[in-house]
């Protein structure tokens, strides 16, 4: 009696996402050539940061590549500066080399005006 090893290798495989990945970044980097330059960097952030983090977070500009992203609080502010060098990596890989530093700011407190 004879047997045969059958490999099963899963449908999600690293290497068959690979060209759907290639088709993507090429589909980004072709929206983002063609946005303008305030406008790239807003789509790269919501891109890269993922939902939950791009509606609690605002691109206040790219200046100098200081990219400043505005967050709420303190906490915020903490854990994604954690996170800064795979964001910046990912921006790279959008946008080129344009941001070399990630500055999470707070809101501006607004003065109070005492009579």
């Amino acid at each position: 009696m004879r047997t045969s090893t059958v490999r099963h290798q899963p449908a999600h495989s690293p290497q068959g996402l690979e060209p759907a990945r290639l088709g993507y970044h090429r589909i980004v980097a072709d929206i983002l050539r063609r946005a303008p330059a305030e406008d790239a960097v807003r789509i790269a952030w919501q891109l890269v940061a993922g939902t939950q983090v791009a509606q609690r977070t605002s691109v206040l500009g790219l200046l100098d590549g200081v990219l400043r992203v505005q967050v709420s609080d303190l906490t915020w502010r903490s854990q994604l500066a954690d996170f800064a060098p795979q964001y910046r990596a990912r921006l790279d890989s959008m946008l080129g080399s344009k941001v070399q530093r990630i500055e999470f700011v707070l809101p501006e407190k607004k003065a109070s005006h005492r009579a």
